[in-house]
């Protein structure tokens, strides 16, 4: 490591570590849990959370291979992922949390949230269910009392007013259904923690350190939930850079990285990570132009590993006629790159952009020029059930401990989520009735939903059913143990034992998810690692994407880099955005652009188009924030000048300004919501 990451990675909690783009942030994480566990810190003592199952994967898998399965953490994982677990393994006695309480999905939790709505519109609902976690996030205790903030600006009065008014309907079938939704995992730990110091000091002295990666990604209710853990010794590690702050449309809040200081008294001044390791020196220059027109942005200047570096390809800006040239253009550009490196991937280069229907003539003319095209959205897709249920066989095979009589065997109630998946698939006939009984029966005796199966009053039938559950389960652990299996040949024989290994043919979707589930066992290092990392969401695996070009946004493009990166869609009105101007969001949107450079490793390419769809359009602003020396000769001339366009009809509308309800518009549309809903009842 560098002297500055050598020194984040041993300073004393608290500290911030603000850490510039591809500046090595992550190794310098792993370095500090490494140094932590090597001078004799318990593993299971460190918390380190992340944002994203993928990241937490990795990060699992580098300090497995650092220091071994045997010391590898446990508690490494999501937010939503670390605090099912702790809800799970420590959560008894929490007012609202249901013993063996199921997590719904989001679109298990939209249909409830629709029947509590009584609405059929999914569109709607789609829009109430973000309304409604906004508000879960902003730990919204009086439905009547909105808190102000930029998210929550972005809706109508009237969906904020739904929101809030069907908020306790839909709390309380989530209770019916003994179920949590994702926002559950965060709330519910925070008001219990408020509610009961002693709860908060109880799992405060769980850890000896809280790492959390991507601070700046931080909203209300988890910024909450990490200072209540970290206690009054503020023992936090945070990781984070605010220059990479695009998450205020879903709640995150930039302000809590800038105050880091304020929240955490005795945390010495940011360190600073920012040597990059990623971008040419002309890249760098155009990332530090655009960082310095940010007033509130903490100081940071990105510089290149190597001072001797030569500078590296001049950023080019191109101006389209229209969409389609705009896609031609892109065609060209890389064929341009295959044939100076004929040897290029085409994986190696992507096109980023703001939204959606800037992507989609330019993924025409890739497709049609013959240029393979990835188009990754924006929501990464759930490994398929029948991978999920394998794992799920693994996990409760690997809960149980012999016990010293037959029939004695203790199952560990952390695998109460693996026991329920293995009932459900393959179906067995255990249905809903049966399971809800034996829940009640293990929440009066404080055991484990397995371990509740051998006293629960039962016909012949339903005890097979749950019997041959347990009974594959046995047989999966007894293989594993016999064989001393890895993680990826114990996960074979969960497939093959479940009989699920049928349906995961070689071939198609379910089979490329199956091999990437492989693929991420095999570098767990041992099987109660990747049960571990399971448990925390972290380890079913990612397909191996095709050799294309990458086309995605930049939400989707955050945390990746490419050798050569497109830029497109860059007018006003698209990029800044005309909701983003309404609701004060440029600081935002220039901190979007500033991501989006900072993916290219070695050459950078900037469009715009004249005609966007039915309007003339104007060159964004964030263009003429990159100084005329770093662009190409000719193609640029002085600043450009930025104006709203003349006339706009469709595509991108204008949103109006929004402001959140006062209190006194709130009481009366929810009165009035409520009075509706009402009035439209069955008699």
């Amino acid at each position: 490591m560098n002297p500055a990451q050598r020194a984040a990675a041993t300073a004393p909690a608290p500290v911030l570590v603000l850490a510039g783009a591809g500046s090595g942030k992550t190794e310098t994480l792993i370095r500090r849990v490494a140094d932590l566990i090597l001078g004799g810190e318990p593993p299971d003592r460190l918390l380190c959370i992340t944002f994203t199952a993928k990241a937490a994967s990795e990060m699992r898998r580098r300090l497995a291979a650092l220091l071994g399965p045997e010391r590898t953490p446990r508690w490494v994982g999501t937010f939503h992922a670390v605090m099912a677990r702790l809800l799970i393994e420590d959560g008894a006695g929490i007012p609202g949390l249901p013993r063996g309480f199921a997590i719904l999905g989001q679109s298990d939790a939209r249909e409830l949230l629709m029947q509590a709505a009584g609405t059929q519109d999914r569109k709607a609902a789609g829009l109430l269910q973000e309304a409604v976690s906004l508000l879960k996030n902003g730990l919204v205790t009086n439905p009547r009392r909105l808190p102000r903030s930029a998210a929550l600006s972005r809706f109508e009065p009237e969906v904020l007013a739904q929101a809030a008014a069907v908020l306790p309907a839909y709390r309380s079938a989530l209770a019916g259904r003994q179920a949590l939704d994702f926002d559950d995992l965060i709330a519910l730990p925070v008001a219990a923690m408020r509610a009961d110091p002693a709860l908060a000091a109880h799992w405060s002295a769980r850890w000896a350190e809280i790492l959390v990666d991507e601070y700046q990604d931080t909203n209300h209710a988890q910024h909450a939930l990490v200072r209540l853990l970290a206690g009054k010794p503020g023992r936090v590690f945070a990781v984070g850079d605010d220059l990479q702050a695009i998450y205020g449309w879903r709640g995150a809040d930039v302000a809590h990285i800038r105050r880091f200081g304020k929240d955490y008294r005795t945390a010495p001044p940011a360190l600073k990570l920012e040597t990059n390791y990623r971008s040419s020196p002309t890249i760098l220059r155009a990332a530090n132009a655009i960082a310095a027109e940010d007033p509130e942005a903490l100081p940071k200047l990105l510089r290149p590993a190597d001072p001797k570096a030569p500078p590296g390809p001049s950023i080019t800006i191109r101006e389209a006629l229209t969409p389609e040239d705009e896609g031609r253009g892109a065609v060209a550009w890389l064929k341009a790159l295959r044939r100076r490196q004929p040897e290029l991937p085409w994986r190696a280069c992507a096109v980023l952009v703001w939204a959606g229907f800037v992507a989609e003539p330019i993924l025409a003319a890739l497709r049609q020029a013959g240029v393979p095209a990835r188009l990754v959205t924006d929501r990464e897709p759930e490994p398929p059930k029948e991978v999920l249920a394998v794992i799920a066989w693994l996990r409760l095979a690997m809960s149980r401990s012999r016990g010293s009589k037959p029939g004695a065997d203790v199952w560990e109630p952390t695998a109460d989520d693996a026991f329920r998946r293995a009932c459900a698939f393959p179906a067995r006939g255990i249905g809903g009735a049966l399971f809800g009984r034996l829940r009640e029966h293990a929440a009066e005796r404080d055991l484990a939903l397995a371990a509740a199966v051998a006293t629960l009053p039962a016909t012949p039938a339903e005890r097979q059913g749950l019997e041959a559950v347990l009974g594959v389960a046995g047989e999966i652990a007894d293989g594993v143990a016999r064989q001393t299996l890895g993680p990826a040949d114990a996960l074979r024989l969960a497939a093959e034992a479940s009989e699920i290994a049928e349906r995961l043919g070689p071939d198609g979707k379910l089979g490329h998810a199956w091999a990437a589930a492989l693929r991420a066992a095999e570098h767990a290092g041992s099987v109660a690692v990747y049960c571990d990392g399971a448990a925390l969401g972290a380890m079913p695996g990612e397909a191996e994407p095709a050799d294309a070009v990458q086309v995605l946004t930049l939400h989707r493009a955050k945390g990746l880099e490419f050798d050569h990166v497109l830029l497109a869609g860059l007018e006003e009105g698209v990029w800044p955005n005309w909701q983003a101007e309404q609701q004060g969001a440029i600081a935002e949107e220039r901190r979007l652009f500033y991501v989006g450079v900072t993916r290219a490793r070695h050459s950078l390419q900037l469009s715009w188009v004249r005609h966007r769809r039915d309007w003339a359009s104007k060159p964004s602003r964030f263009l003429a924030e990159i100084p005329k020396a770093l662009t190409e000769a000719g193609v640029v001339s002085g600043r450009v000048k930025v104006s709203r366009p003349a006339s706009r009809t469709t595509a991108v509308q204008p949103a109006r300004p929004v402001k959140p309800p006062t209190q006194a518009e709130t009481d009366r549309l929810v009165a009035e919501f409520t009075a509706r809903k009402a009035a439209k009842a069955p008699r």
